[in-house]
């Protein structure tokens, strides 16, 4: 509930700080005195939207308001109030706090409207958003607790739909890992590389690429060794007869003989070698057209595995041992699956289940709304519940929008699209009439906020109205502001408010009356002053 609300620059007023009780509290003053304003400025911790031009005081840069909510909690760490504060500058964004946290104004806002509702026309009042329908309905029927145990089994479903899709995500990669592996594997495999390959087989295009070069040469290198006029081999056979001549007459030439002799043999051999390497020298394009093939195949392979033929043999090794690692097991696929779809079943069952109890249950809720709205007088009011199939989601199967109509002829429209405040505000008071008396151990205890409920009405019906508000205040905190005396003088606390112009300013007071004053202020409600036969009138009121 709200201990108490503190607002600063706030339209015509410069700071106010309001205490408020538990239970049934009304707040009064003439018209124009600015009860209106204490309603919008609670109003501001609803709203994710605000306008600074609205709200701040002409000549301040920021506008405050804060309340202190007591015996509530956030979560388990928090101490038992919270403190809701919103700082509306005229320039920049409004800074939201919660416990002087700093919140988004969406968080804000989802934190503030736990506890305080505004039931008038305000396009923050909880009803008038659809989506608030269903657990209000569900509060009413007593399926709450059969739709939290539904959520709890679709949040199951969807877990495990997101872990079988996970998973059979898993065993397509592995299977696509492994059918890539084998295909490596086979590419690799079936080239039977081996080290140094590449290398040599270079070498052999080289030489078949340039044969006629390579074989002119070799024949020059034979004509001038051995074959030719003058060859080295003849020169040389030449030069060793002369020096054995030489050596008949002079032994130191034995030395030269020998190394000639040397030199001659290795000729030979060279010879031989030569001839040998010439006659291989032949064109040979089959063989050039293999060597090709094979170097192209080698690049190819390199271009996927390595930058080279040792580094290709070695990646081949690797997933080989990677392959060997590779578990594929559609077991627990299938185990998953099978669990899926017979939670599944169990969950379209209560679904089923539960949409069958709300159809079942419309009528009832539709004729208990209804009469209690005859009591806050609508005389011909046409309350509807509407449910219609939709896609599974966590309250179930149905999509449920309450339909409204106050006047004979005019067809039921959806909360939203009703315009009185007034209408509104008496809706709202019904509503959570029937939901106290049908679903008291589901209610959340609330600040509930009544503005504009008296438009209109006036007689029996504002003493109806006053009855059922006092009644919601056993449960929840209840601020309403009225004009009426009827529904005032039902409050438990009454707080009067008055504008005060005072050295061409205008401000706003706000007093907790006591017995004689709130007496005095129930008469001039009653008469417009007081006099002894008002006086009388507001005990009368006061005592009934």
């Amino acid at each position: 509930m709200i201990e108490e609300l503190r607002i600063k620059n706030f339209a015509i007023i410069d700071s106010l700080s309001i205490q408020l009780k538990e239970g049934f509290n009304v707040i009064t003053g003439e018209t124009g005195a600015g009860k209106s304003i204490i309603v919008d400025a609670i109003g501001v911790l609803l709203k994710e939207k605000i306008s600074a031009a609205d709200f701040v005081k002409h000549g301040k840069n920021e506008a405050i308001v804060e309340v202190v909510l007591g015996d509530v909690r956030i979560s388990e760490s928090d101490e038992d109030f919270v403190i809701l504060k919103r700082v509306i500058p005229v320039n920049g964004k409004t800074k939201s706090y919660v416990n002087d946290s700093i919140y988004t104004s969406q968080g804000f806002v989802k934190v503030a409207s736990q506890f305080i509702n505004i039931h008038g026309q305000h396009e923050h009042t909880y009803l008038l958003r659809r989506e608030n329908h269903i657990d209000f309905f569900d509060t009413i029927t007593g399926l709450t607790e059969e739709v939290k145990n539904f959520t709890e089994i679709y949040e199951k479903v969807v877990k495990l739909r997101e872990k079988v899709e996970s998973l059979k995500n898993e065993l397509i990669a592995k299977k696509q890992r492994k059918e890539l592996i084998e295909f490596q594997l086979r590419e690799i495999e079936s080239a039977q590389l081996r080290e140094g390959e590449e290398e040599e087989l270079n070498e052999q295009r080289r030489i078949l690429k340039n044969v006629l070069k390579l074989k002119e040469l070799a024949e020059d290198a034979f004509s001038l060794l051995y074959d030719g006029k003058n060859s080295v081999h003849e020169n040389l056979s030449k030069t060793l007869m002369v020096i054995k001549e030489l050596l008949r007459f002079d032994s130191k030439a034995e030395e030269i003989k020998n190394l000639i002799e040397s030199s001659l043999a290795q000729i030979d051999e060279s010879i031989y070698s030569l001839r040998k390497l010439k006659d291989t020298y032949e064109p040979d394009p089959f063989t050039l057209e293999k060597i090709e093939e094979r170097l192209t195949l080698i690049n190819r392979l390199k271009s996927k595995y390595g930058s080279s033929v040792g580094e290709i043999i070695e990646y081949g090794k690797n997933i080989e041992k990677e392959l060997s690692s590779i578990s594929i097991s559609e077991d627990e696929m299938k185990k998953l699956q099978e669990e899926l779809v017979s939670l599944e079943a169990e969950m379209d069952k209560k679904a089923e289940e539960i949409s069958m109890k709300r159809k079942k249950l419309a009528a009832k809720v539709e004729t208990l709304v209804n009469e209690e709205l005859k009591e806050v007088g609508f005389s011909n009011p046409r309350f509807e519940v509407k449910i219609r199939e939709r896609e599974i989601w966590p309250k179930g199967k149905d999509d449920l929008e309450f339909y409204f109509s106050a006047n004979p002829g005019e067809p039921p429209k959806p909360l939203s699209k009703v315009a009185s405040g007034g209408e509104l505000s008496r809706l709202m008071l019904a509503l959570k009439c029937v939901e106290l008396k049908e679903a008291k151990k589901d209610i959340k205890s609330m600040t509930l906020i009544f503005d504009e409920i008296d438009s209109g009405v006036g007689g029996t019906v504002a003493e109806n109205v006053g009855k059922r508000l006092r009644e919601l205040a056993r449960h929840h905190q209840v601020i309403c502001v009225t004009h009426l005396p009827q529904i005032a003088a039902k409050a438990q606390h009454h707080l009067k408010v008055e504008k005060i112009i005072w050295d061409e300013k205008t401000t706003v007071k706000v007093e907790l009356l006591n017995k004689a004053k709130r007496k005095e202020e129930i008469a001039r409600m009653l008469s417009g002053r007081i006099t002894e036969s008002s006086l009388f009138h507001a005990e009368e009121l006061l005592q009934g």
